[in-house]
């Protein structure tokens, strides 16, 4: 789910079931972790809910999660936490904690050898870096994003923008050609 949405880990770890319907996610909360609680707040920008597209890859992956964790819902019966609808959530329904996610994260890319640093939070810039480079529109990325305005998204994404002046040279014949009078 983060790499299929560019989602900050503490969304994704907020997500209920309800805020999945007809192939979207719609963020509207984060899920925080201090040393001595958990604790459900706004999102970072915290002006509205954030519909997302999933990719079908992603909604395929939830489909099957949900029946595993369903069946951890009949282990638990009524001990099981349905009253919070967590997507992602321990086997009997709470909150997973955000640091221990990163922690297992980043010890299964050790493991699997991948570069030094590389994290959960790597997904989130992975995703808008192949959506800029594929061309998508930079407001299109920091609405999915969620960033407060695009200069941020401009501002972390720039690698993924810079080296498209050749593209934007054609584009410019291709929309001179179509706009330019007949003589």
């Amino acid at each position: 789910v983060c790499a299929g949405t560019g989602a900050r880990r503490g969304e994704v770890l907020a997500l209920r079931w309800s805020d999945l319907e007809d192939g979207r996610v719609v963020i509207t909360r984060s899920l925080t972790q201090t040393k001595t609680v958990l604790e459900f707040k706004g999102t970072k920008t915290e002006d509205s809910a954030r519909p997302v597209s999933l990719p079908r890859s992603t909604v395929i992956a939830l489909e099957a999660h949900r029946e595993q964790q369903n069946e951890f819902r009949q282990q638990f019966g009524s001990d099981y936490r349905v009253d919070l609808d967590l997507i992602f959530a321990n086997p009997d329904g709470t909150p997973l904690k955000p640091d221990s996610v990163s922690a297992s994260v980043s010890a299964l890319c050790r493991r699997l050898k991948l570069p030094k640093g590389v994290s959960l939070h790597t997904l989130r810039h992975s995703h808008g870096s192949h959506l800029l480079a594929a061309g998508m529109e930079i407001t299109a990325v920091s609405e999915r994003l969620g960033h407060s305005s695009i200069r941020v998204t401009a501002d972390v994404y720039s690698h993924a923008i810079r080296g498209r002046d050749d593209e934007a040279a054609r584009r410019w014949d291709e929309f001179q050609k179509r706009n330019s009078p007949v003589t």
